[in-house]
């Protein structure tokens, strides 16, 4: 007789950011919303939303930041907009009970992943009271900065124990002597930050968060390939040798 529990399926993940008109959760609103949905054994699915939200409050230069007078979307008369995505082929105005359902089914039971994710998690939770609805994704989210951090770390200790030498702390703690900045952390697991166009755009940012996860908790695809995928990525690189 099996007495051992079955194990958990994965929780989806869900990468998120919000775009707001604001920093002051209880003065300001999330004007736009993107999550990217990543259920186990399916491709992630891109979502975006706009919001139509007031501006008696808003802070100018949130919204300069975050483009908002040049890439608000939503057509007048319209509570709110999901915008074309590979989830939706083209821009829809949503009501705001279509809004919710949206964001309840995807959020629903799921990890939220971003850089600073508490703060687009705030702005989330006013949405959903204000909607008289209740969060109900998971309580403890994932900020790909903290996470970096203890990458390096993680690889310090590693270090240390190979060679019995502290002196790997010590680089690390060089490497973070001017605060963790989410650009810099994001540089040394290898992903180029968001170009300009893209950095404080909902979309472009969830998707950066996306990838800075990936680099610290997906192996390399050097040690996960295939004999056959080893030889295409050896043949790839003698002719990019052969191009120079």
């Amino acid at each position: 007789m099996n007495t051992s529990s079955p194990a958990k399926a994965p929780r989806p993940l869900a990468f998120i950011d919000t775009e707001t008109t604001g920093l002051d959760v209880d003065h300001h609103d999330a004007w736009e919303i993107a999550v990217i949905h990543r259920r186990p054994g399916h491709p992630d699915t891109e979502y975006l939303w706009q919001i139509r939200v007031s501006l008696a409050e808003a802070d100018p230069e949130a919204l300069d930041i975050n483009g908002y007078h040049k890439r608000f979307a939503v057509p007048e008369g319209e509570l709110a907009v999901r915008i074309a995505t590979d989830a939706t082929p083209a821009d829809r105005p949503v009501s705001g009970r279509d809004l919710m359902l949206d964001l309840m089914g995807i959020l629903d039971g799921s990890v939220l992943v971003g850089s600073n994710p508490a703060f687009d998690e705030r702005f989330l939770t006013k949405l959903f009271r204000q909607a008289g609805a209740t969060p109900a994704w998971h309580y403890r989210t994932r900020d790909i900065a903290t996470m970096a951090v203890g990458h390096l770390y993680g690889q310090a200790y590693t270090l240390t124990k190979q060679s019995c030498d502290a002196e790997f702390y010590a680089r690390a703690d060089r490497l973070l002597e001017d605060g963790w900045k989410s650009y810099d952390l994001s540089r040394l697991m290898g992903i180029e930050p968001p170009a300009k166009d893209d950095a404080h755009t909902a979309l472009g940012d969830a998707r950066w968060a996306r990838d800075v996860y990936d680099a610290i908790t997906k192996a390399d695809a050097f040690y996960t390939a295939s004999d056959e995928q080893l030889a295409e990525l050896a043949g790839q690189a003698l002719s990019k040798v052969g191009q120079q």
